[in-house]
């Protein structure tokens, strides 16, 4: 393996070196006080095609550029804000290693602007007062991959090897769809990003320092997803279909157009997923004061399955002051799943049996969004109302079939079905104003309420052989729930920019007014609560250069439990370890202190955030063996949480040919029950992602990429460390309309072991899963579109800081430049 990655990496470095060309460089500075000019932008362009690009970039803080050529003759064409358009021929001869085009002066336009048009390239990751920005549109790999890959290269957002996402090490987060909470995306994260093409994303905000206009929810912070929105008149759009060695394949398409006062934006896929068999196993082992026993399990498990995801947004601007959108999503299908156990205990429970299971898991989510937005003469001054209604089915069912009993409750073998129809319900109104009450000091308040119904309902029959084979209804698995939350919250947040310091304070108010009804066999109980929060933040910045700024920031935030974590719903596909929610939960409350230091170049970007958090009531997964000897799986307020974490991202583009980026974060974390203090587990966890892309001539890429997590530390269960890694190649055709992509994902590893130890009292078990990896994707893409450039006509002073920023968002319109 080591040789085959040794000759891969000298071969792409060979060339590498052959297709470097010639460097041409120089320095752009104004004519008048010889100073340099920051990121301006240089576009190449062939003499003998002067009106068609070949290259574009920007300059560097210190005005300095650098590109690769080929020999020939080019026209290079300097552009700033507030300087005339500047152009110099450039000829590149056969064995020159170098040009030097010197200091290139520019002068100033004489000209009043009333109609600009800024082209720019925006660094990799922005560095904002409260949050980080990822350009997905331009990420070179975006246009095949699909949006959970591209999430893997996020600071602050690690992606492990089973797709499971985290945001600052931590799995309670919320992800926003254009600025709105999507219950679509955080119910099923994984599957809805993987089926969202990442060509139809303009950004990734990761929302580190939450202020009080955003909902109190989520403990780790906000990914927010911003979707391309093109503002041109005209149209463009993709399809793409791919397909994978396991028998996943899937089609998706994306479309967006602009004509006259109407915008349309949307994109859908449909997507299978086959995965071959994977091999299980379990020991579990109990001890004093427990009976002594031991408990094997040996199986394995196939699933297969598929959906359709679409999100379509309709805008209509009557003017230049109004704008009204109208949005709407799917996301659907279900998810086979077969397995087979052979079990066997010994010890104070003796007894075996063969164990057969067929189970369907359906999942899905329908969201409508409307919003009308009011914008005033005086520059970011907006008014947005909104209303948004989300259903969230959450169905399961599952068919069990016992064979070769011995001594086990079911001697002449047993069959059982059981059907769960669980979901929810969501409406959301809102109210929120801006105001910049000067170029210094600004204002935003709203109100919002929320409407959530969630319900669980569960059928659960057996199949009795001593009554000819009758399937009955089993009364005593009975466990249904409803479940009623009104949520009514306001807040006000106050910012101040002042030089180089920047301020954002704020305080939000959230009343909880909740009806838990309860219904089983025993009881039929109605609980009502509620409970008032106050929730502050604040954030600090400091602009230490040009290119590096200094953050502060507190918050806190509130992750109450959803029907997931709620369902009384027993599931006993496996008798032995049975799950099951806990409707007697409370919202968790989580405080968080971060130190962040960005910097970013052309060439270099980086970022490091050192955080604190703590948690006195955290949700924590609880896990016990009751006197039958079945492990119960479920969750209680037991947690107190404490976590000290390093995240870091750096890329680095040292010429127009490679791209490097490094992703990680390291944390030692301290969780202890509150009921107990001899439960206790601490330690450190780390998460790391890296990857390096070549740009080759002729429209090829080769990009390499892997990743490795250690164990992350919970009350009673560590995990095994595992790692992945991939390599990909693409080419493009037809003027880069068409790309094919080939992907492999651990070509020279067909399983990953897996391995899960859980302690409690009286217990021990250990859980092994031999999963398959090696895979072989291929990708196709193809662009099209017909898009008329318009210059917008720009009603605001265009200063240094936009250029720095690259582009500028608002929150729940996904606009920028």
């Amino acid at each position: 393996m080591k040789q085959t990655l040794l000759s891969l990496i000298l071969l792409l470095t060979s060339v590498v070196v052959y297709a470097e060309g010639t460097n041409v460089k120089g320095q752009l500075v104004s004519a008048n006080d010889k100073q340099p000019l920051p990121y301006a932008t240089v576009s190449v362009a062939s003499k003998a095609v002067p009106q068609k690009s070949i290259k574009k970039f920007a300059t560097d803080d210190s005005g300095n550029f650098t590109t690769t050529l080929q020999a020939g003759d080019y026209i290079f064409t300097f552009q700033f804000v507030g300087m005339n358009n500047f152009n110099r021929s450039v000829e590149v001869k056969n064995g020159e290693l170098q040009v030097n085009l010197g200091q290139i002066e520019m002068s100033e336009s004489s000209t009043e602007l009333s109609e600009i048009s800024v082209t720019a390239q925006r660094p990799l990751v922005k560095v904002e007062i409260d949050k980080l920005t990822y350009s997905a549109k331009d990420d070179p790999e975006s246009s095949t991959s699909n949006v959970l890959d591209l999430l893997r290269k996020v600071p602050l957002v690690t992606v492990d090897g089973e797709d499971n996402i985290q945001l600052k090490g931590s799995s309670s987060f919320k992800i926003y769809l254009n600025g709105k909470p999507s219950n679509m995306i955080s119910n099923n994260p994984s599957q809805v990003l993987k089926s969202m093409p990442a060509n139809s994303i303009k950004d990734v905000e990761v929302i580190t320092d939450p202020g009080a206009r955003y909902d109190a929810e989520g403990v780790g912070g906000i990914i927010n997803i911003i979707t391309d929105k093109r503002v041109d008149e005209g149209y463009s759009g993709s399809v793409g279909a791919n397909g994978d060695t396991f028998g996943g394949y899937g089609g998706n398409a994306y479309l967006s157009l602009k004509y006259g006062k109407f915008g349309l934006t949307g994109n859908g896929s449909y997507f299978y997923h086959n995965r071959p068999e994977a091999k299980t196993s379990l020991t579990r082992e109990e001890m004093a004061p427990s009976p002594v026993n031991e408990l094997t399990q040996d199986g394995t498990s196939k699933n297969y399955g598929g959906g359709l995801f679409y999100n379509t947004q309709l805008s209509y601007e009557p003017d230049t002051l109004n704008l009204f959108n109208v949005s709407v999503g799917q996301f659907g299908g279900k998810f086979h799943s077969n397995s087979s156990q052979d079990v066997l205990s010994q010890g104070a429970r003796d007894y075996s049996y063969l164990l057969n299971n067929n189970s369907i898991n359906h999942f899905g989510s329908f969201t409508l969004t409307t919003d009308y937005q009011r914008t005033f003469k005086k520059k970011g001054e907006l008014l947005t109302v909104s209303y948004r209604f989300e259903r969230n089915p959450n169905d399961s069912e599952y068919e069990s079939e016992y064979s070769q009993v011995v001594n086990y409750f079911y001697p002449k073998g047993y069959r059982m079905k059981s059907i769960n129809n669980a979901g929810g319900k969501e409406h959301t109104g809102q109210v929120d104003y801006v105001n910049p009450l000067t170029d210094k000091h600004s204002i935003e308040v709203g109100l919002k309420y929320i409407f959530r119904d969630n319900s669980s309902r569960g059928d659960n029959t057996f199949l009795n052989p001593d009554d000819g084979g009758q399937w009955e209804e089993d009364k005593s698995r009975k466990n249904d729930l409803d479940h009623e939350q009104r949520i009514a919250s306001g807040y006000a947040g106050y910012g101040l920019k002042a030089g180089k310091f920047g301020l954002k304070l704020g305080l939000r108010g959230e009343n909880t007014v909740q009806k838990i009804h309860f219904m089983n066999v025993q009881t039929n109980t109605v609980v009502h609560s509620d409970f008032f929060d106050m929730v502050p933040s604040a954030a600090f910045s400091y602009q230490l250069g040009m290119t590096k700024t200094l953050r502060w920031g507190y918050n806190m935030r509130i992750s109450r439990p959803g029907i997931w974590y709620l369902n009384p719903y027993i599931n006993d596909s496996d008798p032995n370890n049975i799950r099951y929610g806990n409707p007697n939960l409370d919202a968790e409350q989580t405080h968080n202190l971060n130190i962040n230091y960005g910097s970013f170049s052309q060439k270099v970007n980086f970022n490091a955030t050192l955080s604190y958090s703590f948690t006195q009531n955290a949700i924590t997964p609880y896990i016990f063996v009751d006197a039958d000897g079945v492990t119960n799986n479920t969750y209680r307020n037991i947690g107190r949480n404490q976590s000290v974490g390093l995240d870091g991202y750096a890329s680095w583009t040292p010429t127009s040919v490679i791209r490097m980026n490094v992703n990680g974060s390291l944390s030692y974390t301290d969780i202890q029950s509150t009921e107990n203090a001899g439960v206790r587990n601490s330690g450190f966890s780390g998460r790391g992602f890296g990857g390096i892309t070549f740009t080759l001539p002729k429209d090829v890429r080769l990009s390499a990429n892997g990743g490795i997590f250690t164990s992350n530390i919970q009350l009673q269960t560590t995990q095994s460390a595992f790692y992945f890694y991939s390599f990909s190649a693409m080419k493009s055709f037809f003027n880069k309309k068409l790309d094919v992509s080939l992907n492999t994902t651990t070509p020279f590893h067909k399983y990953r072991d897996f391995k899960l130890t859980t302690t409690g009292e009286g217990f021990v078990q250990k859980m092994n899963f031999q999963n398959p990896m090696r895979t072989f994707r291929l990708s196709l893409t193809y662009r099209f579109g017909d898009l008329k450039s318009s210059v917008r006509k720009v009603q605001r002073t265009i200063t240094n800081e936009d250029v720095l920023q690259g582009g500028s968002s608002q929150e729940g319109t996904g606009t920028g430049s």
